[in-house]
């Protein structure tokens, strides 16, 4: 498909699609994806536009306008936009670009999520994994290409992956949140409290705590309560161990503490989340604990 919008150089190309509601519910999706070559005459302007969109420049410039803030992106960088905020972009002669709109599931919050985060111009690494994405995506359609919801679904899951990577520079350091959760992860047969844990991070505890809930979704102990039950269902599924034996091997002192523990955590579970429990009666198999204790 050939675009018809101003500014627009032959060569370009563009594709639209239309969700199943099937993949409305479930999956993230495409609606449109396209390789554009453009003037200075191609520009956009809109107040609202559902999906969102996200683009690679492989040349020249393109100016941005978002979030009261002006952007001129330039070869290697990557641009996200919610559409459903007010923008408006236009291209500097010499413009080639990559670009997806796309939508579903959760895709607007982990977009907002993103947005916090770096703003709409991206520069990282990461940015020439998505700039190829995007360009076997296009290639893929010029071919005909067909794929299944759950294949389209997963180019924008890796679209989101390479935006969530870390700069290069956050990644050589030694980040203290990281190496706590090494740390955890090496020594959860031991006693482990919030005190060492935070002297490891060389933070205060009240400081460890908030930087730890902000990065990983838990509070510290509660993480290390989480990794020693994940652990304990693994060597319960995959073992033979008994469930004495496996209590020790994740830090508690019986298999009554164990049991506990866990019975604790699936009622925390049921009064939250509902259903959620029966999932994790299923995925402890609890049975296996009742033969070892009779």
């Amino acid at each position: 498909m050939k675009s018809i919008d101003p500014g627009i150089l032959p060569q370009s190309i563009c594709f639209s699609f239309t969700p199943s509601e099937q993949a409305k519910q479930l999956y993230f999706y495409p609606t449109w994806c396209g390789h554009y070559y453009c003037t200075n005459r191609y520009f956009m302007k809109r107040d609202y536009f559902d999906p969102l969109l996200v683009m690679f420049i492989r040349e020249g410039k393109f100016h941005i306008e978002y979030r009261n803030q002006v952007y001129d992106a330039e070869k290697g960088d990557v641009i996200l936009l919610d559409c459903r905020e007010p923008h408006y972009y236009h291209a500097y002669d010499g413009l080639e670009f990559l670009y997806m709109h796309f939508d579903g599931s959760n895709s607007h919050e982990i977009c907002q999520y993103v947005l916090d985060q770096t703003g709409p111009l991206i520069r990282q690494n990461s940015n020439v994994l998505i700039g190829r994405l995007l360009y076997n995506m296009v290639d893929f359609y010029a071919h005909d290409g067909i794929e299944t919801m759950f294949q389209s679904s997963m180019r924008i899951y890796h679209v989101f992956e390479y935006l969530l990577s870390p700069p290069e520079k956050q990644m050589q350091q030694d980040n203290p949140i990281e190496q706590t959760i090494r740390y955890i992860h090496s020594n959860i047969g031991k006693d482990i409290s919030l005190e060492e844990l935070s002297n490891i991070a060389n933070l205060s505890p009240y400081y460890f705590a908030h930087r730890f809930k902000e990065q990983t979704g838990f509070a510290p102990l509660e993480y290390v309560i989480n990794t020693r039950l994940d652990r304990a269902k693994v060597l319960l599924a995959r073992t033979s161990k008994s469930v004495s034996e496996i209590a020790y091997d994740v830090g508690y002192s019986s298999s009554g503490s164990l049991i506990n523990i866990f019975v604790k955590k699936m009622e925390y579970l049921r009064l939250n989340t509902g259903n959620c429990c029966r999932v994790q009666f299923n995925i402890f198999p609890i049975t296996k604990v009742h033969r070892h204790l009779c």
